[in-house]
């Protein structure tokens, strides 16, 4: 079986269809509308701006997931074998799409973008789930 490796190349097409998927949804948020009654006069100043924390690099989440499937491997070579075989198989249909994303219409693209979101993010969280269940029963086993 041929053994999948993220390249530069699939890891930027991952960051990228989950920083279009995360544009659309922003698109989604409702808008504030102004009031027509005026505040009272007496109206204590509005509290500073608190400062947002930095948004989260789209490439540490997928640098991430490859690091907690590496440790997979070595709490849990069972679902690591599992676990491998989807993400390279992900991995292998990102690349296929973004060899002809340029080609498609922009439907098609927002669609794609969106599904292989989803499918990273759900790779990503069973990856992590298994990584911490069987570090639990590790800690649980020690008496």
């Amino acid at each position: 079986m041929k053994h999948l490796q993220i390249t530069n190349k699939h890891a930027h097409l991952l960051i990228g269809v989950m920083m279009a998927g995360s544009l659309l949804l922003t698109g989604c948020q409702s808008k504030k509308t102004r009031s027509l009654v005026s505040p009272p006069v007496a109206v204590a100043p509005a509290p500073a701006p608190v400062a947002s924390p930095p948004p989260e690099k789209k490439e540490s989440r997928i640098t991430l997931c490859q690091s907690e499937l590496a440790s997979l491997k070595k709490v849990n070579p069972k679902a690591y074998a599992l676990r491998k075989v989807y993400f390279d198989s992900l991995v292998n249909s990102v690349s296929v799409y973004g060899a002809v994303r340029g080609d498609v219409n922009a439907l098609t693209k927002d669609t794609l973008d969106a599904l292989y979101k989803y499918k990273t993010n759900q790779a990503c969280s069973m990856i992590e789930r298994d990584v911490l269940d069987a570090l639990i029963r590790k800690g649980e086993s020690v008496k």
